[in-house]
């Protein structure tokens, strides 16, 4: 399981690929968005609950989160749906 401080280092990034602002996102998973700054800048005196909001927003809006390795810290995605990338089994050419 990843430590408070590796998650909270990348919702921001999560927070950008959902194409999100801080305000945005402060009202998406009702917290301020003070706390919204605050977890970006990986603050230690951040309520894990306040955490556990951002981080279940953004995966409303299609973010996902991948747990570290022994090789890397965690990392972040987005659903192809919300990129507007059509399935990679369809090909180039499409249906």
């Amino acid at each position: 399981m990843d430590s408070i401080s590796e998650i909270m280092r990348v919702l921001r990034a999560g927070r950008a690929l959902a194409g999100l602002s801080q305000e945005e996102l402060a009202e998406l998973s009702g917290v301020s968005r003070q706390i919204v700054v605050r977890i970006e800048k990986g603050e230690n005196n951040v309520l894990v609950d306040a955490i556990d909001k951002v981080r279940r927003a953004l995966e409303e809006r299609g973010v996902t989160f991948t747990d570290a390795t022994r090789w890397h810290g965690p990392g972040v995605a987005v659903s192809r749906e919300i990129r507007g990338i059509e399935d990679a089994d369809e090909g180039p050419g499409g249906r």
